[in-house]
């Protein structure tokens, strides 16, 4: 999917948004979709069936709707288990390469490039596993964000619902997050990743079999810290960070289960062999 034209440029049209049925970590049942509020989503079937994606290009995403607001790539709205997503490949987007609010989704196989602030995000109870996830900024590639990230969990949306009972709890599984960026000195924030994790305001994840490599500088590979909330604690991470060149600035903020394995391999490359990508 992209645009009238081709073009190289992020941000050159919107994005592809699905709207499910399933249950959200919010004081009401629906929630307004981040880009035009007059379309709700959520509910209460979190086996809820929003259809079959296989096999997806989104090129060139992520244009703003107003000021402040912008496209993800693909942005999955209270969509639940019932739905299968496989085998998405998300190139030049100007915001988060894909994002779930809520929901129980699952996603095997989705590759993202370019993605100018995170690059895998979700929030707002999100329940669901990720699955064979494979992140990568390019040489030459610079953010616009002050704090982009590989991934960023939220438990509920913006914080503002810390006591519901559906937090986000979700699985990830086989995870490469690839900064092929130059190597810079830390005080240059247009070439660098803010956190590869960030998992916050009561968010939890298990993290299984991740891998941290390149050239790039991070500024923390483990952040569960946020003022409007710290991250479940209970959360866990493995992850392989030996082929990151330079160690990042910190290894961990705040209280979570921070495991380093050098035998894990990430992501299987060879399941994007169909988009052609030279990895």
């Amino acid at each position: 999917m992209q645009a009238d034209i081709e073009t190289t440029e992020s941000g050159y049209w919107g994005g592809l948004i699905i709207n499910g049925k399933a249950k959200l970590s919010d004081a009401t049942p629906t929630g307004s979709t981040e880009i035009n509020s007059a379309y709700t989503y959520g509910g209460n079937d979190d086996t809820d069936n929003s259809g079959i994606i296989r096999y997806l290009i989104l090129n060139n995403t992520g244009a703003k709707s107003s000021a402040n607001i912008e496209h993800n790539g693909l942005t999955l709205n209270g969509v639940g288990n019932g739905t299968i997503i496989e085998n998405v490949f998300v190139k030049n987007c100007a915001d988060d390469g894909v994002e779930f609010f809520g929901g129980t989704v699952d996603i095997k196989n989705i590759l993202c490039v370019n993605t100018d602030d995170d690059m895998f995000d979700y929030t707002q109870g999100w329940r669901g596993t990720l699955d064979n996830a494979y992140g990568i900024w390019e040489k030459g590639f610079t953010s616009t964000e002050a704090d982009p990230r590989g991934l960023e969990g939220d438990g509920n949306l913006d914080g503002n619902a810390p006591t519901c009972g559906l937090q986000s709890d979700n699985n990830i599984k086989n995870l490469t997050i690839d900064l092929k960026i130059d190597l810079v000195t830390a005080n240059d924030i247009t070439k660098q990743m803010m956190d590869v994790f960030m998992i916050r305001r009561s968010a939890k994840s298990n993290i299984a079999n991740a891998l941290v490599k390149g050239t790039g500088y991070v500024v923390t590979l483990l952040n569960m810290n946020d003022k409007k909330g710290a991250g479940n604690p209970n959360s866990n991470i493995n992850v392989n960070i030996k082929d990151l060149t330079t160690a990042p600035g910190k290894e961990i903020n705040g209280t979570g289960i921070l495991n380093k394995n050098e035998t894990n391999i990430g992501a299987d490359k060879t399941a994007f062999n169909w988009t052609k990508y030279a990895f």
